[in-house]
């Protein structure tokens, strides 16, 4: 059996107030009723959801983590409620179609203009953002759909179609001795490295510790960055080499080189990602045109990926 939503209302209220008699109040409820609930519903979960004195209400661990799901399904609900109540009422809103920025910077601007000729009536929002940050927006019912970086795997409630490997390249300053040809690994040894943070584009970083682990030695990270334009200009003023996408090297940066990597170079993966039962005429029409729009941006075509 699986939780009520009037369950998780009560259970909520109470994790909020650690007080049943004030989560009775708060809704509209008396107090037995609302024991009744947390208790039905730890005994649908199999463990206690609170630890209860007279005194004394607080949540055990299994609550904890049960009361961030509960927060994230009950917000979640609420916004498909809205959307559905609005379409009924002939207020489409527009559709929400989030980007990491080697996207956003090539790719978006085509396929917009592309949807807006071909399908009017498809109405388009655009937002740039990291994947961590796009991730939380699809399963929070802000994004209908997104472009980030891998690995995502398929889940309950998001789809996953791979679009592409983004080639990335090495940024140097100028005054870097190295040459315009492909750079090993190896060669970066004694170089500190300017990377993007670890929860901002979770992407690169792997990549690059795994260039180095393969070359034999643990990368010196000098800065992180959340940033590109703050990265490039760590980059340009000396103070290390960074790993980008080849979307940023196409962009001329004032004291910034950009090289490829010899051996086969370094990529990342560009997976479309969506909500299930997100709009899925239009959603299908643009992870489409995603799809088109870089067709010698990858090998051998990849299906979706449909748990």
């Amino acid at each position: 059996m699986d939780p009520t939503f009037q369950q998780l209302r009560v259970f909520l209220a109470v994790a909020e107030e650690l007080h049943f008699g004030r989560a009775a109040e708060r809704l509209a409820m008396t107090q037995p009723p609302v024991s009744r609930q947390v208790r039905a519903l730890e005994k649908v979960v199999g463990v206690p959801l609170f630890d209860r004195t007279s005194r004394h209400v607080a949540l055990t661990p299994a609550g904890e983590v049960l009361h961030a799901e509960a927060a994230r399904t009950l917000t979640s609900w609420g916004r498909a409620v809205q959307e559905a109540a609005q379409v009924a009422r002939g207020l489409r809103r527009a559709l929400v179609l989030g980007s990491v920025e080697a996207v956003a910077l090539e790719l978006l601007p085509s396929v917009v203009n592309e949807i807006r000729r071909t399908h009017p009536q498809d109405e388009w929002e655009l937002r740039e953002g990291d994947t961590s940050d796009l991730l939380a927006g699809l399963y929070a019912r802000e994004l209908d759909c997104a472009v980030v970086r891998g690995p995502v795997a398929a889940d309950a409630d998001v789809l996953v179609r791979p679009l592409f490997d983004d080639p990335l390249v090495m940024a140097l300053p100028s005054a870097h001795p190295h040459g315009g040809s492909p750079i090993e690994w190896s060669a970066l040894a004694d170089e500190d490295f300017v990377v993007y943070r670890r929860d901002v584009r979770q992407g690169l970083l792997p990549v690059l510790l795994d260039g180095c682990a393969r070359a034999g030695f643990t990368p010196r990270i000098r800065y992180q960055a959340t940033a590109t334009e703050l990265l490039l200009g760590l980059v340009a003023a000396g103070d290390g080499v960074a790993l980008v996408s080849s979307a940023v090297a196409r962009s001329p940066r004032a004291g910034v080189r950009f090289v490829p990597l010899a051996g086969g170079g370094a990529t990342s993966p560009l997976l479309f990602v969506w909500r299930r039962g997100a709009a899925v005429g239009a959603v299908k029409r643009i992870g489409d045109m995603l799809w088109r729009a870089a067709p010698e941006r990858r090998g051998a075509p990849r299906d979706p990926v449909v748990p």
